[in-house]
């Protein structure tokens, strides 16, 4: 009986606090994120657990999700009125979708004001992705550089002491290798993003910062030309081997590695964590970095830029705001620039953050040790600034149904440039 009383008597000491305002009742927040990539979910898992000590009069809960085909499953979601989720994660290819129809203003927060003061903080290539009318929809999770993934040993083999520093001499050592060896120091894809890899790096546009097509201008089309006939003397003297874009990140480029008939390719910087030491993990040990070719004569820049994945948020939710923190906390500030260097190998957007000896100073294993840090970090203001539009996709699709005949050799570089102009043109005519 007096258990019973004093049970009672608590409950009535707590009821009495409630109401008072003495003690708070926790207020449960359930935060969700879809993405494509299980590193994303695994990285922002930690992060939210660190996170949530900031809330403590929330309890949070959280479901961070990988979502196959996430694109084609969120827009259908939209035109059905169906639940999004607080943050996603929009791959940078997929981004010219959201901006048809003004679906990219109309489901999610304009972070610009947010921002603020951290936009100066960040390469600035890795907020142009995410442009959509002035306003900016996506926090970019990775620089994105590019860099020569090679075999030393395999370079040995083939007669290069060391990787030429321009394209010119890496044509000209790989015509050498492959004529004494037969092995090709690289290799190149049909996939659109292939060549704008190398076209951005040549200094070229597609679009302009309005979403204007610009790829037709001379300029413009020069340099598209100038970077295709450097290709087409790289395959024809053996510098490049050649796949076609279905098989660039499946096992045929990895087979090549093991044969000994490719020494490695330019490549981003999450090839490595995402692709190559995945597919190839026998060979840990046997990789370096080195830093990708520059043109001869100067023009263009030091490095490149492939991806890049921006963290936006679902403005018609409740938790708006909380979920614009954690994404404010887990990718821009300096800590956890340099963590998700650490943690899951995509490297610091954040300039400073870029130098840090964290960064810098780690040794990776499947590199031989090397500091590989060091190769990203030399390009972090190198990284090419380009824009979007909603008709990159129909771009994009005429580089992937020509480049094959470009490789084969039935159409030439100036062919294949204006084929794609025209094409482009005339959609964007049919849509006006």
């Amino acid at each position: 009986m007096f258990r019973a009383n004093k049970t009672l008597f608590v409950l009535l000491i707590a009821l009495l606090l409630l109401s008072s305002g003495v003690v708070h009742a926790q207020e449960d927040v359930k935060l969700t994120l879809w993405t494509h990539d299980g590193l994303y979910v695994e990285f922002y898992n930690a992060r939210a657990e660190e996170w949530k000590a900031t809330h403590p009069d929330i309890n949070f809960t959280f479901d961070f999700q990988v979502i196959p085909d996430i694109t084609t499953v969120v827009l259908s979601n939209i035109a059905a009125g169906e639940p999004l989720p607080d943050i996603l994660a929009i791959e940078q290819g997929d981004f010219p979708a959201y901006m048809r129809d003004n679906i990219i203003a109309d489901n999610f927060l304009d972070l610009t004001d947010r921002i603020g003061e951290n936009y100066d903080l960040i390469a600035e290539g890795r907020w142009s992705l995410y442009n959509y009318q002035g306003g900016i929809y996506g926090v970019d999770s990775g620089l994105s550089t590019t860099a020569y993934y090679y075999q030393p040993a395999l370079l040995e083999a083939a007669g290069v002491e060391a990787v030429p520093e321009t394209w010119e001499a890496f044509l000209e050592a790989g015509a050498q290798a492959f004529q004494n060896t037969g092995i090709h120091l690289s290799w190149i894809s049909s996939a659109a993003d292939m060549f704008q890899l190398y076209y951005l790096q040549r200094g070229g546009q597609i679009f302009d910062e309005q979403g204007t097509f610009v790829f037709g201008e001379p300029e413009n089309r020069e340099k598209a030309i100038e970077v295709l006939n450097m290709w087409r003397k790289g395959i024809d003297n053996g510098t490049f081997g050649t796949f076609l874009a279905t098989e660039m990140f499946g096992p045929t480029p990895i087979e090549a590695y093991h044969s000994g008939s490719i020494v490695g390719s330019v490549q981003a910087d999450w090839y490595g964590t995402y692709i190559l030491e995945p597919q190839a993990e026998d060979m840990a040990g046997q990789w370096r970095l080195a830093p990708m070719p520059t043109w001869a004569d100067g023009e263009g820049t030091g490095a490149s830029v492939w991806g890049g994945t921006g963290f936006a948020v679902n403005k018609n939710n409740p938790h708006a705001d909380l979920a614009w923190e954690l994404i404010e906390y887990s990718y821009l500030t300096y800590e956890n620039q340099v963590k998700r260097f650490e943690e899951i190998g995509y490297f610091p957007t954040m300039i400073k953050a870029a130098s840090d000896p964290r960064v810098t100073g780690l040794e990776a294993a499947f590199y031989g040790g090397q500091k590989i840090g060091e190769i990203w970090a030399a390009t972090v203001t190198e990284v090419p600034v380009w824009y979007q539009s909603p008709y990159r996709q129909v771009w994009r699709t005429a580089v992937d149904e020509n480049m094959p005949l470009f490789f084969e050799g039935s159409m030439d570089a100036e062919t294949l440039v204006d084929t794609i102009v025209t094409t482009v043109k005339a959609e964007i005519a049919f849509n006006s």
